[in-house]
């Protein structure tokens, strides 16, 4: 068994290999770099923005194999070269099956979920997809929505990306602002109409509604809003 010992700054530093290995450690990185990025280039500008599952699964095989022969003086670099070829080929290969088979395509990558209808959450779509109503949420506000009565349709793509439709006809629907700003709720409440906080359905009672919503039948109501003008 091999000393051990906190002060053996060599070992901390340079592991069992000489310090020479170094150099030889940033040719590795310089040659992986390039590899790197004629792999990105073959792989196609689609694998440069967001990932669906297939891709990224492509980009942890990469970073996987990549990883130890940068560290390690025994491993060579032809292995890492041999996954990226690969790698390359079974990107290529299922991108023009799923040309022709529309059901592998999906099936490998996942297809658009739709989470939005006419101001309403779709509640089943959401639980296949795993996606929270806070992080839904989020995705609605960081594009300039107050309330799901402006949004006609939502769709969670396969890059888990949000993409929306816009309501041509603006309607009071539920608030997706923080729930602690009441003061901006407050301003944008609609008197006499109330969206289930569990599903947005609107229902117009006053006072306060006394049954459950038929959509969701939770009875979970809250003031609707209409969006506040800057």
């Amino acid at each position: 068994m091999p000393d051990f010992e906190l002060t053996d700054i060599h070992r901390i530093l340079f592991g069992n290999a000489p310090p020479a290995f170094l150099i030889e450690v940033a040719v590795r990185t310089t040659l992986t770099y390039m590899l790197l990025v004629v792999v990105m280039r073959l792989l196609g500008r689609r694998v440069a923005a967001q990932f669906t599952l297939f891709e990224i699964s492509i980009v942890v095989t990469l970073a996987a194999s990549i990883g130890v022969p940068l560290q390690s003086g025994d491993r060579g670099l032809l292995p890492p070269l041999i996954i990226a070829a690969v790698v390359i080929v079974l990107q290529r290969l299922v991108m023009r099956i799923g040309l022709r088979h529309r059901r592998i395509e999906t099936a490998i990558s996942t297809d658009v979920a739709p989470l939005i209808r006419e101001g309403e959450l779709l509640i089943e779509g959401m639980a296949k997809t795993v996606v929270g109503r806070n992080k839904l949420f989020e995705l609605l506000r960081l594009q300039g929505f107050q309330h799901l009565g402006q949004i006609s349709r939502a769709f969670l793509e396969p890059s888990g990306s949000l993409s929306v439709v816009p309501a041509e006809a603006c309607r009071p629907g539920l608030s997706v602002l923080p729930e602690f700003d009441v003061t901006l709720q407050e301003e944008g409440r609609v008197a006499g109409q109330w969206a289930c906080g569990c599903c947005g359905r609107l229902m117009v009672s006053d006072p306060w509604p006394v049954s459950d919503c038929p959509s969701c039948h939770q009875h979970t109501w809250t003031p609707a809003v209409l969006e506040l003008k800057a």
